[in-house]
């Protein structure tokens, strides 16, 4: 565990030569774990958001997949050799991602009638 926790320092110090940088694929899960929850957020205020997700996730299915491959493939250049390590390296980069997107959503909420719009921003804001 502490082995991993230094190596998403490391990496995420690191510039790679990977289109998509460890640092942008981070970033990159932030925003579809915030999706995610905000869906959840406004499904629990009664507002239809779960359709409005899953067309955004088809849409970019491709761009989270590179994403994933991203932080796994730097791991294995850091000398994570197994999958295990490689995908313990992933949840170490998500469980702080969720957390923010959580605190995010506790402390301000979104505005669920434009959920949608506000998911489509991501789009500019993703690192390719």
């Amino acid at each position: 565990m502490k082995r991993c926790l230094t190596l998403v320092a490391l990496l995420a110090a690191a510039s790679s030569s990977f289109a998509l940088t460890f640092a942008g694929a981070t970033e990159n899960l932030l925003y579809f774990e915030y999706a995610r929850l905000g869906a959840d957020y406004c499904e629990g205020q009664g507002y239809p958001a779960r359709q409005i997700l899953k067309t955004w996730q088809n849409k970019h299915e491709p761009l989270y997949r590179q994403t994933i491959q991203t932080i796994r493939t730097e791991g294995a250049s850091r000398g994570l050799k197994t999958a295990s390590e490689q995908d313990a390296l992933l949840f170490e980069v998500m469980r702080p991602t969720i957390k923010t997107a959580q605190a995010n959503l506790a402390r301000s909420g979104i505005p669920c009638a434009k959920f949608g719009q506000l998911i489509d921003g991501f789009s500019s804001d993703f690192k390719r």
